[in-house]
């Protein structure tokens, strides 16, 4: 059975014709290349496009390393492109495989793949679609190397809607709940129940496609150190990160010294795997992000207890802050954290000031949400303390708390919304009811 990826292809077939190279990228294992050359070429076939119109070439297969080499790439497609006037698709996968060469006719210059695809961009009738893993290769640099023609499509690993529907009739919300929090939703195990066979793939994946990737880009020493940062993240999904912190957690357990200007390298290239996603402080009343010091949730909940061997998994209510985080940065919003302060007069007669966090501030296209993420509502208390954060808030922007047991979807007397966990995930338009 096929796992519906429905979002993303509809995202492929809006850009056709929008004069860009299209470039999905996301982690490894997230059906990047499934998308691109098992789906796309499906849906242009039944658009009526020639198989010899879809040209297709995976750079991380064994028998295409030679197209790696930028005039072998260039020369494949140039070879088998066509002139009959009709729209050809260039389907390459895992572009970032492909390494810069110097350039001849300049000294000290890189060719690297943004030029051969420019190139392809200046052919009649020709549409270019990409994939890659590394966000800073297809991110940071898709403005300046593409010159505002690189239209980026980021693609995820299964949200719950889509491992529910991938799993219809094979348990109710709760049962596919506590399964898609274990052991998360990259599409090769989104079908199986062997959790044996679940928490293998998932190791071998962290160690060998993510880790060890990792190393071997950068050219560390070795991965201990930066294992032991990812395990130290993954206990601490919800904090706030210190790298000094770090450091100094890492000379008190393990022994071996490493320098906060390491941890801070060690997040970057976490962040650009695609394995964590860091989200920075914003003062709400300020309207400004704040501090250096941010929060890391992993994209993918499955390789964060690989990450751990599966120990400490006791951390749902984090757990579902991190799936409503990664929710809200699939539907486009920027996510932040955010702060909010109270000021009142202490014992002494002095103003003091206190200050509270807001999990999420999710902005997009002008509307603005403030989202706190609470397990259970048990009692009074609990319900006060949960929605005290959000009455600070003084502008009119939409303030909801998200439950998994309860949540009405109604709104209380302070106008604040309670909306159930499943509901939110699984309802694309949930925040707007």
């Amino acid at each position: 059975m096929e796992i519906k990826r429905d979002l993303y292809l509809k995202k492929l077939e809006s850009s056709i014709g929008n004069g860009m190279v299209k470039i999905i990228t996301g982690p490894r294992r997230c059906g990047k290349s499934y998308l691109l050359f098992e789906m796309f070429p499906k849906y242009l076939k039944e658009q009526g496009v020639k198989e010899d119109h879809i040209l297709a070439l995976q750079l991380d297969k064994r028998d295409k390393e030679r197209y790696r080499d930028l005039d072998e790439l260039q020369k494949y497609f140039n070879e088998r492109k066509t002139s009959d006037g009709k729209t050809q698709f260039f389907l390459i996968d895992e572009i970032q495989l492909s390494y810069p060469k110097e350039n001849p006719w300049v000294k000290g210059q890189k060719i690297t793949f943004y030029d051969v695809l420019n190139q392809f961009l200046s052919y009649k009738n020709t549409e270019i679609f990409v994939t890659g893993s590394n966000s800073h290769l297809l991110s940071s640099d898709i403005a300046t190397e593409f010159r505002g023609r690189g239209w980026q499509i980021p693609m995820h690993p299964l949200s719950f809607a889509e491992f529910s529907s991938a799993n219809e009739g094979r348990g109710d919300d709760f049962s596919l709940w506590n399964r898609y929090y274990l052991y998360g939703g990259l599409p090769a195990i989104a079908r199986t129940e062997d959790e044996e066979q679940e928490r293998d793939y998932l190791r071998d994946v962290y160690l060998t496609t993510y880790l060890r990737d990792i190393v071997e880009r950068f050219s560390l020493r070795g991965e201990r150190s930066l294992d032991e940062t990812v395990k130290v993240l993954a206990s601490t999904v919800g904090s706030f990160v210190n790298p000094n912190r770090l450091s100094s957690t890492f000379v008190s357990k393990e022994g071996n010294k490493v320098s906060p200007a390491t941890i801070a390298r060690y997040l970057t290239y976490l962040e650009d795997a695609f394995l964590l996603h860091g989200a920075s402080r914003f003062d709400i009343k300020g309207k400004e992000h704040i501090g250096s010091q941010k929060k890391y949730y992993f994209e993918d909940l499955g390789l964060r207890n690989a990450a751990c061997d599966f120990t400490d998994q006791n951390q749902e209510p984090h757990y579902m802050e991190n799936v409503i985080y990664n929710e809200l940065i699939l539907r486009g919003y920027q996510v932040s954290i955010g702060g909010v302060s109270e000021y009142s007069e202490g014992k002494s007669g002095k103003t003091e000031r206190k200050n509270y966090e807001v999990d999420f501030v999710a902005e997009r296209h002008g509307k603005r949400y403030y989202i706190q993420s609470a397990l259970y509502i048990p009692d009074e208390e609990k319900r006060k303390q949960e929605i005290h954060p959000l009455l600070l808030i003084r502008d009119s922007f939409k303030k909801i708390l998200i439950t998994k047991i309860s949540g009405t979807g109604l709104y209380d007397e302070n106008g604040i919304l309670h909306l159930n966990l499943f509901r939110f995930l699984k309802d694309p338009d949930s925040l707007d009811i």
